[in-house]
C-alpha cells in the first residue's frame, strides 16, 4: 500500500519477525494471506521455494530488532517493483501442489460463508418465534408456551447431538426495534450453553431456556420512553423499570408457566451479594438456574447497552464482570462463562501474532482460545474475506490482544464491520438435523 513504509529485500535475507507482503496471485502460494508476519523457519523455506528473488517487507509491522540486524544493507523502495516470478522446470510441481491446496482452501472458504449465511437465516427465523411469543402470550398463552418449548427443544438438541457446539457471531443487519428479540435469543443461547457446560439435566436445560425467553416478559408494562431512554433513569423511572420482574412473574403465572421458570423471572436481577432487585436477595436465596440466567443477562446487557455508546466489547464485558463485579455472581458459573467464551468472545476485534487484525466470529466451546477469525486483508475484497480457523493453524499463530474498535483506522472498521449490537447463534457440527429453527 502506498502509505506503508516498505522495503524490497532479497529472499535470502528473510528472517523471523519480518512482516511480508507477497506481490503474487493468492492462488500462487500456500499461505492463508498475502500479507503476514513470519513466525517460523518453515515459512521462510516456503517463500524461498516460490522462486522469487526479492520480497517486500512492511517496516512498521516488522520487529525492530529484526530491522536492526539488517544493518543498513537494504535500500528503501520508492516505486513498485515486480518480483521475479520466472518458474524453472524444477519448481513446476511445487506450484501445481500450491494451486491444488489453494483451490481446496478457497472451496472451504466458500462453504464457510454459505454455512454462516444459513445460520444467520436460522437466527432470523428464531427471532420471528420470539416476536410471536411476545405478541400472543396474552391472547393464546397455551399455544405460545408450546411454541416457545419447541424452540427451546431445538436449541437443546444442539447439545444433545454433538459435543462440538459453537457460538457464532451473527452479522445480520437487524431492523430498528428488534433489539429486544435479539437480546432474548442471546440470553437463551448463552444461558443454555452455560447450563450444558455445568452438566444440568434435560429438565433443567428446558427451564433455563424457557426462563430466558420469558425473563423480560414484564417489560410489556413498562413505558417505552423508560425502556429506550439512553440517559440515566431518575429514581421514579428506575422504580417503574424494576417492577418488570414482578409483572413478568404475574403474566407467567396466568400463562401457567412452570414454577421453576417463574422463580427465575422473578429473581433474574438479584445478585449474590444482595445488591440486586427487587428484594435484595443474597446468594443462599437464589437457586442455580436463576444464577445462570443472571450472568447471561448481565453479559448481554453490558455488550448491548440501551445507549450503544456505552456498550462494551465482549472482551471488556467479561473483564468487568470478572474483576470489579465478581462478588455479584456465582463464581463457578462466571468461571464457566469465561471458559466457554474464551478471553476473546465472538464480536471481539483482535490482533494476531503475525500482526494481522481480525474479528472473532466463532468460538468452539471446547477450544475457546482457538476461535475462527474474520481477517482484514487489504489485498482481498470484503466479500472475499478470509475466515481463519485457529484450531487448524499452527500454534505459533495465536491471538495476542483485544482491540477497541475506536483504535482502528476507518478502512479496517468498514472492512470488518464490527456491529454496535451483537447477536449470537448456537449450533454444532451435526450435519443432519431437522428443527423448528429450520422449518419456520
Amino acid at each position: 500500500m502506498a502509505s506503508e513504509n516498505s522495503l524490497l529485500i532479497p529472499t535470502d535475507q528473510l528472517d523471523i519477525g519480518m512482516f511480508v507482503r507477497l506481490e503474487l496471485s493468492w492462488f500462487s502460494h500456500s499461505f492463508s494471506k498475502n500479507s503476514f508476519k513470519i513466525v517460523n523457519a518453515q515459512q521462510i523455506k516456503e517463500i524461498q521455494a516460490l522462486n522469487i528473488d526479492h520480497i517486500r517487507i512492511i517496516v512498521d509491522k516488522t520487529e525492530p530488532e529484526v530491522l536492526a540486524k539488517l544493518n543498513g544493507t537494504l535500500q528503501k523502495s520508492t516505486q513498485k517493483e515486480e518480483p521475479n516470478t520466472v518458474i524453472d522446470a524444477n519448481v513446476v510441481m511445487v506450484y501445481d501442489d500450491i494451486a491444488e491446496a489453494k483451490k481446496e482452501r478457497f472451496e472451504k472458504l466458500v462453504k464457510q460463508r454459505e454455512e454462516i449465511a444459513r445460520h444467520e437465516q436460522k437466527f432470523v427465523n428464531a427471532s420471528t418465534v420470539i416476536k410471536d411469543i411476545d405478541k400472543n402470550i396474552f391472547s393464546r398463552p397455551k399455544e405460545t408456551v408450546a411454541e416457545a418449548s419447541k424452540l427451546i427443544d431445538s436449541i437443546a438438541q444442539v447439545f444433545s447431538e454433538s459435543d462440538d457446539a459453537f457460538m457464532l457471531l451473527i452479522r445480520y443487519q437487524q431492523a430498528g426495534g428488534e433489539d429486544v428479540y435479539f437480546h432474548t435469543l442471546n440470553v437463551a443461547f448463552v444461558a443454555m450453553m452455560l447450563a450444558n457446560e455445568l452438566k444440568c439435566n434435560s429438565e433443567q436445560l428446558k427451564i433455563i431456556g424457557l426462563a430466558a425467553l420469558f425473563h423480560d416478559l414484564g417489560k410489556v408494562n413498562v413505558p417505552a420512553n423508560i425502556l429506550k431512554k439512553t440517559t440515566p433513569l431518575t429514581r421514579p423511572e428506575r422504580a417503574v423499570l424494576e417492577l418488570h420482574t414482578y409483572h413478568g412473574e404475574q403474566i407467567g403465572r396466568k400463562a401457567n408457566l412452570d414454577k421453576g421458570v417463574l422463580s427465575v423471572i422473578a429473581n433474574h436481577h438479584e445478585f449474590m451479594d444482595g445488591t440486586g432487585y427487587p428484594n435484595r436477595l443474597k446468594g443462599e436465596h437464589l437457586n442455580r438456574l436463576t444464577r445462570i440466567i443472571t450472568i447471561a443477562n448481565e453479559y448481554d446487557n453490558l455488550c448491548n447497552h440501551v445507549n450503544i455508546n456505552l456498550s462494551l466489547t465482549p472482551h471488556e464485558a467479561l473483564a468487568l464482570m470478572f474483576s470489579s463485579r465478581r462478588s455479584q455472581f456465582d463464581p463457578v458459573i462466571l468461571a464457566t462463562l469465561v471458559k466457554c467464551l474464551g478471553i476473546y468472545p465472538p464480536g471481539t476485534i483482535v490482533r494476531l501474532s503475525d500482526g494481522s487484525i481480525g474479528l472473532v466470529v466463532n468460538v468452539n466451546t471446547g477450544k475457546s482460545l482457538r476461535p475462527q477469525i474474520l481477517v482484514y486483508d487489504p489485498d482481498l475484497r470484503p466479500e472475499d474475506v478470509i475466515i481463519l480457523d485457529l484450531a487448524n493453524e499452527s500454534d505459533e499463530l495465536r491471538i495476542t490482544e483485544g482491540i477497541r474498535p475506536a483504535m482502528l483506522p476507518t478502512e479496517i472498521l468498514h472492512y470488518l464491520n464490527p456491529r454496535k449490537r451483537l447477536s449470537y447463534f448456537m449450533d454444532s457440527k451435526a450435519k443432519s438435523r431437522k428443527s423448528s429453527l429450520e422449518s419456520r
